[in-house]
């Protein structure tokens, strides 16, 4: 169960990386991995993506137990 938390966590992460990359139009080609580990930074930033991988994990926590 903790590998299948760990691997959706971190899938979020590389998710989130990947829209903050492709996402932003006007710096697309001028964005670096340090422009993003600068973002995390940010506090709102770093809750933010607490929220989505906590929503990720209770959602697959409740569908194990479904499947149960």
């Amino acid at each position: 169960m903790f590998e299948k938390l760990l691997f959706y966590s971190l899938l979020v992460i590389t998710f989130d990386a990947c829209m903050y990359f492709f996402g932003n139009k006007k710096y697309k080609s001028h964005l670096e991995l340090k422009h993003y580990i600068s973002t995390l930074k940010i506090p709102i930033y770093q809750k933010i993506l607490i929220m989505k991988i906590l929503i990720v994990q209770v959602l697959v926590i409740i569908f194990s137990i479904i499947s149960i």
